[in-house]
C-alpha cells in the first residue's frame, strides 16, 4: 500500500482571500505536478483532505487528473496544528493507495511518526505542492520511497 502525503499548493494571503484558497500560480503548479505524475502512471483509490479551502482545491486538482472517478473525502484532525498521532491507527488500517492533502507542520510530523525519520533533516523541503510517497511494509512499518515538488518538474 502506498500513502501519498501532499502539502497544499501556494495559497492566497488572508487579506486577498480570508479562506486562503489557492493562488493562480498555486493552481498551475499543482496541475503541472499532477500531469507529470500522470505520465508516470501514478494513481490512488482514496483521497482525503482537510476542511481548509487550499487543501480541498489541491485534492480536487490532483483527483481530476490522476483519479477522476474518485470521490473526495473530508478528514478530521489533519489541519496544521492537529496531532498526527490521532490518525496513525486509522492510516495503518488502510489497504488502498491513498492521497492525503494537508498542511505544515502536520505532514512532516506525520511522516516522522510513521517512519521515524525527520523529513526536515532529509532532502525533502515540503514547499507548497510537495508530495511524498510512503510505502507500508510488514508490521505496519513505513518507508519514504520518493518525493516531488513543483519546483523539481
Amino acid at each position: 500500500m502506498k500513502l501519498y502525503l501532499m502539502r497544499h499548493g501556494e495559497a492566497l494571503s488572508a487579506e486577498v482571500d480570508p479562506e486562503r484558497g489557492l493562488s493562480d500560480k498555486g493552481k498551475d503548479k499543482i496541475e503541472a505536478l499532477a500531469r507529470h505524475l500522470h505520465k508516470q502512471q501514478l494513481t490512488f483509490q482514496c483521497v482525503f483532505h482537510s476542511w481548509k479551502k487550499r487543501a480541498i482545491q489541491t485534492a480536487e486538482i490532483m483527483t481530476a487528473i490522476l483519479a477522476p472517478d474518485i470521490t473526495l473525502q473530508l478528514m478530521e484532525n489533519i489541519t496544521p496544528t492537529d496531532d498526527p498521532g490521532l490518525i496513525v491507527p486509522e492510516i495503518n488500517s488502510w489497504d488502498k493507495d491513498t492521497l492525503v492533502a494537508s498542511h505544515l507542520p502536520f505532514l512532516p510530523n506525520l511522516v516522522m511518526l510513521l517512519t521515524g525519520q525527520d523529513v526536515f533533516l532529509s532532502a525533502i523541503t515540503f514547499e507548497a505542492g510537495t508530495i511524498i510517497c510512503l510505502e507500508k511494509g510488514h508490521n505496519n512499518t513505513w518507508a519514504i520511497k520518493w518525493s516531488s515538488a513543483p519546483s523539481e518538474i
